[in-house]
C-alpha cells in the first residue's frame, strides 16, 4: 500500500490520483502518522426500485360516497325553510 502526505495532496494530487488508480487506495500521512485511507469511488449496487406510493388512490379511497339523488332532493328541500 502506497502512502501520500498531505502536503502531497495538494502539490502533487495529479501524481497521487495516479497511484490510487493503479493501487486502488493511498494511505495519506500526517506529522510521519496514517490519518486517512483514500479510495476510488464505487457506486453502490442499485437495489430494486420501490414502488413509488399512489397518494392519489389513497386520497379517492377516504373520499366520502356521494350522496343519492334522494338525499340531494331532501337537503334541498330542507334549505326552503331557513
Amino acid at each position: 500500500m502506497k502512502t501520500a502526505t498531505v502536503r502531497q495532496l495538494r502539490t502533487e494530487f495529479s501524481k497521487v490520483r495516479d497511484i490510487i488508480e493503479r493501487e486502488g487506495e493511498v494511505v495519506v500521512t500526517e506529522r510521519g502518522q496514517a490519518a486517512y485511507i483514500i479510495r476510488s469511488y464505487q457506486a453502490p449496487k442499485k437495489q430494486a426500485q420501490e414502488v413509488p406510493f399512489d397518494y392519489y388512490a389513497r386520497l379517492v379511497k377516504r373520499m366520502p360516497k356521494p350522496i343519492s339523488a334522494k338525499a340531494a332532493k331532501a337537503m334541498d328541500a330542507d334549505r326552503d325553510d331557513r
